[in-house]
């Protein structure tokens, strides 16, 4: 049977949406395209070139049509959108943020290509290149572990301290205050709100304006 490099990737992404990131075997990925592993060494060296296909399947998705060319933009509307397009991206496939956030550029080339975007985007506005990358680097790291967390953990708003469980409150009370203060918000207004601060952060820091 032959079998193509976009099928083991596709493959791959279907067993990680089902089983999640330690499902995703080389072995297993055979089993399910009914193939023998050798045809698949013959695409994807190892596991790690694996996921680094896969991070960059993922990006495309989201990605594929979009305007890489466009850097006449408001530098902190794009802040404010590439944090958000790329948290959407990654959403869309269960552990996706672990796999993309550990993915080589080399491979997964969406990534450079949103960095390369939002660089020239912030240096058009008035950024030196050394502030560019920085700024970027932090909006888009925060982005991958703000997205590996809210996978990985219970929602916020499960996360509440119950009223029967009086030693917490009385040994923590400033924490219990701040997650009764949480009810009735999710974790796109959390994202929301951290975004925000990042970027009026990045114009106190620099004197930038709007």
């Amino acid at each position: 049977m032959s079998i193509q490099k976009e099928q083991i990737i596709q493959a791959a992404i279907t067993i990680l949406d089902h089983d999640g990131l330690e499902g995703v075997t080389l072995r297993r990925l055979a089993k399910e395209l009914n193939i023998k592993a050798a045809s698949i060494y013959w695409h994807i060296a190892n596991k790690d070139e694996l996921l680094d296909e896969m991070a960059n399947a993922i990006l495309k998705e989201h990605f594929g049509t979009f305007d890489f060319e466009n850097d006449k933009r408001d530098w902190a509307e794009w802040l404010d959108t590439v944090a958000h397009e790329l948290r959407t991206a990654m959403l869309a496939h269960r552990e996706g943020a672990r796999v993309v956030a550990g993915a080589h550029p080399d491979i997964a080339h969406m990534l450079p290509k949103l960095w390369d975007l939002t660089i020239r985007v912030l240096h058009n506005n008035g950024f030196s290149y050394s502030q560019a990358i920085m700024v970027t680097v932090t909006v888009i790291n925060f982005t991958f572990g703000s997205v590996i967390e809210e996978q990985a953990s219970p929602p916020l708003t499960a996360m509440i301290i119950p009223d029967d469980q009086s030693s917490i409150r009385e040994r923590f009370p400033a924490l219990a205050a701040a997650m009764d203060a949480m009810q009735g918000e999710d974790n796109d207004i959390h994202f929301n709100t951290s975004v925000r601060i990042i970027i009026n952060g990045v114009r106190a820091e620099f004197e930038i304006g709007t």
